[in-house]
């Protein structure tokens, strides 16, 4: 090991300690609140000595906190070159932002905000609140998850209210402690579940505000302004308007209030907060500040008295408008948004005083009692917003106004007459309804352990839907798929449908009629059609398109990965591309292609090219353009691995998938090592391995049958095994549930022969249930990034859809 390996990790830096000695001093009163106990000669144990003066060298330090071992080789880098950038930088911020100089808090600006993110997670307690959202996680993952989520709460904390309040007036100064940067909410109190150790209360929640003390006179408080603004709301634990991680914002760094000086009891009450919210230690220059709790007698809710700014409000909010030197400008409201659509998505009415039975307050088909009563009002998704289901409908409704869908306007109508305008404005109203700001997490429906859910993992087509999704909807609850619309807002010109609309027509009819075939299911409740969650938020996307582009590095789909249907389904676009030429083109093609047939062969062909194409209802009975003005997009739009298992865990959804290639996919990556399924299950594989499930090809029968109540028992079985698989000694025994899948195979087989004319696909079921369920570390960071998650969430299992085809098909 060389001298220059730093293995004493400071998690709280030396120069910030000495900001908290008095003039002259060079030690530390340093108290551990839990000390260890010793054993006397006689077998008496007693606590160790538990204040001690020591130099900031002794203080806040711990051996190998961030090294990494690599078999014998020891590495330091977090310490050296991490933490040494953000120390030297942020020692300077802080001394900026404690001294006030315009000039200097300017420029340090984001530094400051970068070490006090870093400053939060770097504690042993920060790094205990990473494993809890994680579960288990090795030395190195949790340096990597560390530093990936260091930033997480800047944007909030910036858009904040910010005040340094004094000290000087006062005999008590702020004390130090081993968790610096400090989370208080005057609706959580600290012995409550939110704040069992590691948890602090949400840095997103309403009420919540950060304390963070620059030295030992000077602190800094951050209020959301909309607390600031009402602090006798009644509600402090739900989350402020547009609450997110990582974003970008807009502020005046000059904004500060810095006019208040706090007397003793004040001091003391904020030092009550800060040793309350410690792990073990805490220090300061008077031994006698170490104990506030013998002089604050109050209740846990008299702090929020203290920390809430109670002046110069006016200098926070108002709106921003940026002009660039492009002629394009830049807008941001005191919530960080940046555009008004909020304002069209916002319920006329809120929703208040809801019976058990009435419809839920969240736009779901569910009574309230079967949706959100149950669950805790912060837990519940916004009823202040259009939900996700209402707005499916409302762009269903939207569709049908814009290509004038009715008993007079046919399907043939809409595919002779649709024009770039319409597909212009079909794509607007989609992105009218998910605007950048919107928080799709907070939308979507609620883990439900009475409900069977399954996110589709394939690509979302009408042609094979009812395949894939509706057919197997007497089986399953509920289905979730990605929406095939795009948000041409977020596309580069060329490629968007609001730009370039021409060459979006044939995709545009395909997906519309995909939304019509499945409104009914939307309307019902039991298809949830999600815009692509990368596409909604741009970081996001940004960061599941990084861990794929890493996870898929040096991949090859493997051979016979049962893509034929879709290989067949692409082919059929090729032809439509013909049957929709000009008859010219038409001429020309069959020349090239077949130059001996003869003028009444070509004749006989165009013919049966044009029969063709009014006889399909995923072709446009309209000519194209020749060349490149006519090409046509042709898109499979489906879910990666990284978007399917965030979807899942959110929704408290099982998966499905029907390909080779994604269920390899979900198999190598989606779990640990690849490990195989847990043997515990191998009974009820395979007793479900051999029911051929009959899938009803007709929406229309299987829309009847779902909504008599004809539905199989396997689908209350497939809930029992998710139960179990979850809750191990809750649910029924492998072989139990194994016995009665078996007993269930005849009623479900017999489902296909009261099907009347149609003819259902027969189809099988794989099983893989991991032993740890479907999860990976860089899901899960996405899940604590940009939905708040802070426990670690799993898959319980998932199923390959197997279809009896001829040709090798699967």
């Amino acid at each position: 090991m060389s001298d220059q390996e730093t293995r004493n990790n400071h998690y709280v830096p030396q120069w910030y300690q000495r900001g908290f000695l008095a003039p002259g001093q060079s030690r530390l009163f340093h108290l551990n609140l839990n000390p260890d106990r010793k054993t006397l000669p006689d077998g008496r144990k007693v606590p160790r000595t538990a204040l001690h003066e020591w130099g900031t060298k002794n203080c806040f330090v711990e051996y190998d906190l961030y090294t990494t071992h690599f078999g014998s080789v020891v590495n330091d880098d977090v310490e050296k070159y991490l933490f040494g950038a953000i120390d030297d930088q942020g020692a300077r911020a802080v001394r900026a932002f404690a001294r006030g100089n315009h000039a200097d808090v300017h420029k340090s600006f984001q530094d400051f905000f970068e070490h006090m993110a870093a400053q939060k997670l770097r504690t042993p307690k920060g790094l205990d609140w990473i494993r809890s959202c994680y579960g288990a996680l090795g030395q190195v993952d949790l340096m990597v998850e560390m530093q990936a989520l260091r930033l997480m709460h800047c944007t909030m904390w910036v858009e904040g209210v910010r005040e340094v309040v004094s000290a000087h007036d006062s005999d008590v100064k702020f004390i130090l402690t081993d968790h610096p940067v400090t989370v208080y909410n005057a609706a959580v109190d600290p012995t409550s579940e939110q704040c069992a150790y590691p948890q602090d209360p949400l840095v997103s929640a309403m009420g919540s505000q950060t304390v963070f003390a620059l030295d030992a006179n000077t602190c800094l408080i951050l209020t959301h302004l909309e607390y600031a603004k009402e602090p006798d709301q009644l509600d402090l634990t739900r989350l402020r308007t547009n609450a997110r991680h990582l974003g970008v914002g807009m502020t005046r760094t000059d904004n500060f209030i810095r006019d208040r000086r706090l007397n003793r009891d004040e001091v003391i009450a904020i030092n009550h907060l800060l040793k309350s919210r410690a792990k073990r230690y805490i220090a300061s220059a008077d031994k006698t500040w170490l104990y506030p709790e013998r002089e604050f007698n109050g209740p846990w809710t008299e702090i929020a008295k203290v920390l809430r700014p109670r002046a110069d409000l006016w200098r926070f909010g108002g709106e921003i408008y940026i002009g660039y030197k492009d002629g394009t400008s830049g807008y941001w409201d005191e919530h960080g948004r940046t555009s008004k659509a909020h304002e069209l998505l916002t319920r006329k009415s809120s929703r208040k005083n809801i019976g058990a039975n009435d419809f839920c307050g969240c736009g779901s088909a569910y009574a309230f009692k079967d949706c959100c009563l149950p669950l805790p009002a912060a837990e519940r998704p916004s009823w202040k917003v259009y939900g996700l289901r209402e707005r499916n409908l409302m762009f269903c409704n939207a569709v049908r106004g814009i290509l004038g869908l009715s008993e007079v306007v046919s399907w043939k109508d809409v595919r002779r007459k649709l024009s770039d305008e319409q597909v212009k404005r079909i794509h607007r109203a989609f992105a009218s309804l998910w605007p950048e700001d919107t928080d799709l997490a907070s939308l979507l429906p609620r883990p439900n352990r009475r409900i069977l859910r399954s996110v589709y993992m394939g690509f979302s087509d009408p042609r094979i839907v009812e395949t894939t999704v509706l057919g197997w909807l007497p089986f399953v609850d509920e289905i979730v798929l990605v929406n095939p619309f795009f948000l041409g807002t977020r596309m580069k010109p060329e490629f968007s449908p609001i730009e370039s609309p021409a060459g979006h027509k044939m995709q545009t009819l395909k997906n519309v009629m995909l939304l019509l075939m499945l409104e009914p299911f939307i309307r019902a409740g039991l298809v949830h059609l999600v815009p692509d969650p990368g596409e909604v938020n741009p970081l996001l996307g940004q960061h599941i398109r990084e861990v794929l582009t890493r996870r898929t590095d040096g991949w090859k789909p493997p051979e016979g990965d049962g893509l034929h249907r879709f290989q067949k389904i692409a082919e059929e676009d090729t032809l439509r591309v013909i049957w929709m030429l000009p008859e010219a083109n038409q001429r020309r093609f069959i020349a090239d292609h077949m130059p001996d047939a003869d003028a009444e062969m070509t004749d006989r062909l165009i013919a049966y090219f044009k029969r063709q194409a009014e006889a399909d209802p995923y072709t446009l009975l309209q000519p194209l353009p020749t060349g490149k003005d006519g090409a046509q997009n042709q898109i499979f739009k489906g879910l990666s691995l990284e978007a399917a298992l965030y979807l899942a865990s959110l929704t408290g959804s099982i998966i499905h998938v029907d390909t080779e290639e994604h269920w390899a996919q979900l198999l190598r990556d989606g779990q640990p090592a690849g490990m195989p399924s847990q043997s515990t299950w191998e009974p009820v594989r395979r007793a479900l391995g051999e029911i051929s499930f009959p899938v009803e090809l007709n929406s229309q029968v299987v829309a009847e049958r779902v909504a008599g109540g004809e539905r199989p028992p396997i689908r209350s079985l497939l809930l029992r095994l998710s139960e179990s698989v979850s809750g191990p000694g809750a649910g029924l025994d492998p072989s139990v549930l194994a016995k009665r899948m078996r007993q269930a195979r005849a009623k479900v087989e017999r489902t296909g022969k009261r099907a009347g004319d149609s003819t259902p696909l027969p189809a099988r079921l794989e099983l893989h249930v991991p032993p740890a369920g479907f999860s990976r570390h860089d899901v899960q960071r996405l899940l604590v990034m940009f939905a708040g998650v802070t426990r670690p969430r799993s898959i319980p299992y998932a199923l390959r859809l197997v279809f009896d085809e001829p040709d090798g098909e699967s």
